[in-house]
Parts: C-alpha cells; sequence; structure tokens
C-alpha cells in the first residue's frame, strides 16, 4: 500500500520561490552594508555581511554576497555557534546581547555590538549587523529566504532539487545521510550517480511522465555511497526557479516498510499454503451470513468449488434449511457476544453422512468491531464412531457382568445346593442318588454352555476372533452339528428333518458358521415340544446360501422378536422341559453373521413354533 503525499508543503514551496524571484528582481543586490571599521584591526575581512541568528546564537542565514576570508559557502555555517565560527570561542562573547524585532512572520535576532572597550569586548562588531543597518525591503527578502531554507531542511522526508540535465541544485542534509555522503562529496553528484532505474523510469522517461502529469508519485532505488540500494517513495512536481523548470522531489526512506511488506507477504504465503492444504474446512463470513474466503478443502469434502461459495449464503447454497438456521443463529451470537463458539452438526455429502465440529472466530478490527467471522468445521466423523464404539464396549462390559452376576449364578447354585444334601444325608436311595445326577449333570451342562458362549462373546467383543475366510461344505457342517447334540435330540424323541441331494459350498469363516448352526439347533431343540419336528432346509440363490432352521415349538411373540438379536434387550425364556438359557447365543450368531456379510432373522407365532434363517455368500 503506497503511502498518501500531501502536496501543501510544496504548493508552498513553489509559492515562496516565484516570491523569492520577484524580489531579487526588484531588488539590484550588488553591494552589501558596510560596516563600521573602527572594531578591531581585522574587521575589514568581514566587511561585506550580514546574517541572522536565533535567541541561542545559531547561524541562520547569512548573505550570499559576504566577502568570505574564510573560504567556505555560507551554507556550511548554517546552524553553528556564531561565537564559534568567527571569535573561536566556546562561549558567547563578553558583553553580546541579542534583540529581536517582530516582521510579523518570524522573529529576527541580531548581534547587537557591545559598548565596552575593545580591551574587553570579544565580538567583531561587524560579524552580524546591528538591526538598524538593515532596510525594511532587505528582511522581507530575507525573512523569505530564511522560511523556504528552514522549510526545506526541517521536513521531514529527504529534499532535492535538479534542473532538466539532471544536475543537483539544492538537497538537504538528510538526504546525505541517507546515502552516506558528506555535504561536499554530495554536491558533485547527479541524478545519474544516485538513482537506480532498474526498477523505475529512466530520468528521460521520468521527465516526460512530470511534464505530463504535472507531478507524480513513484517508488525507486537510491545508490549510497557503499553501492546499497536504498527503496524509496518519491513524491516529484516541476517548479519555476529563474524562468525555468526545475524538478522538486521528495524521498522517504522506505527499506523498512519493504521488509515489513516482504515479511507480510511471506506470512500470507505461509498462512495461504496451510489454510488451502488444510483437511479442515476454513471459511469466513460477513455479517450477511456471505461466504467472503472459501479454502480448497470443499472441493474435496464437499464435492464444491471453492468459487462458487463467494458471496452467497448457506440457502444460496441450497444447504437444507435447518441447518442453514442453524449456522446463522450461531453466527449471530458469536457477531453479537465477541466470543468464540463451537458447534456439532451432520451433513450429507459424496454419499456419507459426515459428523462436523464447528469453530466460530470472531475477528476484532482496529475499532473493537467483528466485521467477519473466521470458522473452521473439522470432520470427527472417525472419532463421533470411535465415541460411539466405546460407548457400546462400556455397555457391553457391564452386560457381561450382568450375565455373569445373574445367570451363571443359576446353575452353579443348583450344584452347591444338591451337593451339600448328597454330603449330609448318607440313605439315600439308589433313585434318589440318580435323581439327583441327573440335576447336577443338567446343572453343569447349562453352566459349561453357558461359560462357552461367554468367552466366544468375549473373544469377539476384543476382537481376537479373526476372521479367517475359507471354501467349506454347509451340508457336511450342519449333519455334525446334528450329531452333537443327538443325545438331547433323543431325549425329546424330535424329528429332525434335513435332506440334501448335493454339497453346498460357502466361503465364509467355517469357525463362526459352525458356531451359528450349534446355537440355533440347539435353541429348536430347547424350544420343541416331546415328539416335535425340526426342519432344516439350504436354498440357492444367485450369490448366497439361505439356510432355514423351524421348529413346531412355543413360539415367540412380536414383541420379543424386537429383543433377540439386542444386547441392550436381552431376551431369555425356559425351553419345554424347563431349560434355562441367557439369549446371549442369538447375539453371538448376529456379530458372526454380520463378520460374514450375511443377515439373519426370525419369523415366529406364539404357540405356533419359529423358523430362524442366515445367509453365506458363496464367494
Amino acid at each position: 500500500m503506497k503511502l498518501e503525499t500531501h502536496l501543501k508543503d510544496e504548493d508552498k514551496i513553489r509559492l515562496l520561490e516565484e516570491e523569492i524571484f520577484q524580489l531579487k528582481q526588484k531588488l539590484e543586490i550588488s553591494k552589501v552594508v558596510s560596516l563600521n571599521q573602527n572594531n578591531t584591526s581585522d574587521s575589514k575581512n568581514f566587511t561585506d555581511l550580514f546574517g541572522v541568528i536565533d535567541s541561542d546564537y545559531n547561524v541562520l542565514s547569512i548573505n550570499d554576497h559576504w566577502n568570505n576570508p574564510l573560504n567556505k559557502s555560507p551554507e556550511k555555517f548554517h546552524g553553528q555557534k556564531c561565537y564559534s565560527i568567527f571569535c573561536g570561542l566556546n562561549e558567547p562573547c563578553k558583553g553580546c546581547t541579542t534583540s529581536a524585532i517582530d516582521t510579523t512572520k518570524l522573529v529576527w535576532y541580531f548581534i547587537q555590538p557591545s559598548q565596552l572597550n575593545g580591551r574587553e569586548r570579544n565580538c567583531r562588531s561587524s560579524v552580524i549587523n546591528p538591526i538598524s543597518s538593515i532596510e525594511p525591503f532587505e528582511l522581507t527578502l530575507k525573512e523569505s529566504d530564511l522560511f523556504y531554507e528552514q522549510l526545506f531542511e526541517s521536513t521531514g522526508d529527504s529534499l532535492l532539487i535538479i534542473d532538466c540535465k539532471g544536475r543537483i541544485l539544492k538537497f538537504t542534509k538528510k538526504l546525505c545521510e541517507m546515502l552516506s555522503y558528506t555535504m561536499d562529496e554530495f554536491s558533485n553528484l547527479t541524478i545519474f550517480d544516485i538513482d537506480d532505474p532498474t526498477n523505475s523510469l529512466t530520468f528521460d522517461e521520468r521527465v516526460v511522465q512530470l511534464e505530463r502529469e504535472k507531478g507524480a508519485i513513484f517508488e525507486t532505488d537510491l545508490i549510497s555511497k557503499s553501492g546499497k540500494l536504498i527503496p524509496v517513495e518519491c513524491s516529484s512536481s516541476p517548479i519555476r526557479y529563474h524562468n525555468k523548470t526545475v524538478y522538486f522531489l521528495a524521498c522517504r526512506d522506505i527499506e523498512k516498510r519493504k521488509i515489513a511488506q516482504k515479511e507480510l507477504l511471506e506470512s500470507e504465503i505461509r498462512f495461504r499454503s496451510l489454510v488451502e492444504n488444510a483437511t479442515d474446512l476454513v471459511m469466513r463470513f460477513d455479517r450477511d451470513h456471505r461466504h467472503v474466503f472459501v479454502n480448497s478443502a470443499f472441493l474435496q469434502v464437499l464435492g464444491i468449488p471453492p468459487e462458487e461459495f463467494i458471496g452467497k449464503t448457506h440457502h444460496e447454497m441450497g444447504f437444507p434449511d435447518d441447518l442453514c438456521e442453524l449456522w446463522e443463529d450461531e453466527m449471530d451470537k458469536v457477531f453479537e457476544s465477541g466470543i468464540a463458539d463451537v458447534i456439532d452438526f451432520s451433513i450429507e455429502a459424496k454419499g456419507r453422512e459426515i459428523n462436523f465440529e464447528w469453530q466460530l472466530i470472531p475477528e476484532f478490527d482496529t475499532e473493537d468491531e467483528i466485521p467477519f467471522l473466521l470458522a473452521v468445521a473439522r470432520d470427527v466423523s472417525k472419532r463421533t464412531m470411535s465415541e460411539k464404539a466405546l460407548e457400546e464396549a462400556l455397555k457391553t462390559k457391564d452386560k457381561f457382568f450382568s450375565i455373569i452376576a445373574h445367570d451363571l449364578r443359576n446353575p452353579f447354585g443348583s450344584l452347591r445346593t444338591l451337593s451339600e444334601y448328597l454330603q449330609n444325608n448318607e440313605d439315600l436311595t439308589k433313585e434318589e442318588i440318580k435323581e439327583f445326577a441327573e440335576i447336577i449333570h443338567t446343572s453343569a451342562c447349562q453352566g459349561y454352555d453357558l461359560l462357552e458362549n461367554l468367552l466366544e462373546w468375549s473373544r469377539s467383543q476384543r476382537g481376537n476372533i479373526n476372521w479367517q475366510p475359507q471354501e467349506f461344505d454347509l451340508v457336511g457342517t450342519i449333519e455334525s452339528n446334528i450329531r452333537l447334540i443327538q443325545a438331547n435330540i433323543h431325549k425329546k424323541q424330535i424329528n429332525i428333518n434335513f435332506k440334501a441331494e448335493k454339497t453346498h459350498y460357502v466361503f465364509a469363516d467355517k469357525y463362526m458358521i459352525d458356531t451359528i448352526i450349534r446355537n440355533l439347533l440347539a435353541n429348536a431343540v430347547k424350544f420343541t415340544y416331546m415328539n416335535g419336528n425340526i426342519d432344516i432346509t439350504i436354498r440357492e440363490q444367485a450369490e448366497l446360501y439361505c439356510v432355514s432352521i423351524k421348529d413346531d415349538g412355543k413360539g415367540i411373540s412380536k414383541d420379543n422378536q424386537t429383543k433377540l438379536f439386542d444386547l441392550d434387550n436381552q431376551y431369555s425364556s425356559v425351553g419345554t422341559a424347563m431349560e434355562t438359557g441367557t439369549g446371549l447365543g442369538l447375539i453371538l450368531c448376529k456379530e458372526f453373521i454380520d463378520t460374514n456379510n450375511g443377515n439373519i432373522w426370525v419369523e415366529s407365532e406364539e404357540g405356533a413354533g419359529s423358523c430362524f434363517s442366515f445367509t453365506v455368500p458363496k464367494k
């Protein structure tokens, strides 16, 4: 951003130049005041002199026509102590005083010669002329000269006046200091010695521009004495001087500004690179809820090009109304409170639901207002899934301990009671002992089956059961499980109907499918009455096989069917021979079926039996 340059001082300089030129034309300054030469023996060397000092004896101006015995230009004495220049003293001369005159614009001070005798008076009376020796028109002229000189030197910028050939006519001390030259060294240079046109216009091109536009503000590089390039901002305009056009330049050192701009640009590049490569959605909103910036992550995450958002609200982008209202309400809260906020929301994008954590940050300006909001939306879908998984794991753990505490307690309680009774009664008959033995055996089997299911289930929950799919015959797996529970089948005189004309190969984890079939067969036997029937069928479909195990037992009510595969609503009932269970087996079946990319469901009517079916992929 370029700095604004006020041309008020330049206009005043131009007017003063004209005024000085006109006054000098009226005044033929060809002679100067002759001073009293009776003061000191060497006063004749200072006969053609008049000048002005301030109240601290600093020389402000000396007549250009002074017969200078020190062989120095008058400008060399400006700002130095008069008593140091002319008398070689470190303090004002004895007896010298200052008198003032108000010329309505400036206060001028002149040395008033002392009335002391020559032996005690150190000051030469011819050094600074008494006020009575200067005519009023001379005061006006010198006042304009002095004002111009003071203005030229006191400005904050470095000033330079050059002619149309590039010769330096006048310059300030600040310019010399900037470029590390002495005043004498700089006076021998031209504009071509100090200006590097590489990144700017040549001198001739600049002159054409100034004449055409009557002034210009531009940046260029000045060459210091050491050769270092110093960036400057210049304000230049043509002015008239002695009926000739010269060029006035005000140069401001912008090296620090350039360094700051470079650092700011580098910082902006780093920030933009960070924002554009971020996986988070980064955006800015104005108070009308319109997007003023979005990063490139929008295309990757939402499939919408970033440029389509600029200048539009969420409503105009076609997002759901309920989400738009939520977002705008939250933005309004932050605009009003000035406090950052975080909200969660989910949205459908690219065929999936994405959970976002949306952080809104107010952007304050220099007046402590909030013109914009910075918003960062982070995809927390994985974190949300992890949180849900953790919540489920905690529920599972609680259920696990509940099953252990309640269901495992019953069979072991029976074993404990019966064993105590046998231990304390020695006169039991064989029939009683046999009856108690059957009860103990049944309780032990129940406990064993429960422990088996608990162990399998806990292994699946911990991820200790690896899914190892392989090709195997489904018919052989079913037949081996029928043989495994043959004793229970025989006890209830149940008729098993299963006929397969050929093998049916599936691609799944054999261990898991074996566990599923075993649990479903055991449940069918458990809930089938004496002399009942169990039908097992395999139906071939396009890419899978469907296995159904149907009994004609108790059946399950509609309300309880929804609880069969849900751990939170674990359902269990006693069998037709008062067999007990936990319902954990069906939950284990559901998890194993899901692992093998299949489905499981139940069709049942209370009092008319149940049919459990599941699918297994062929490949």
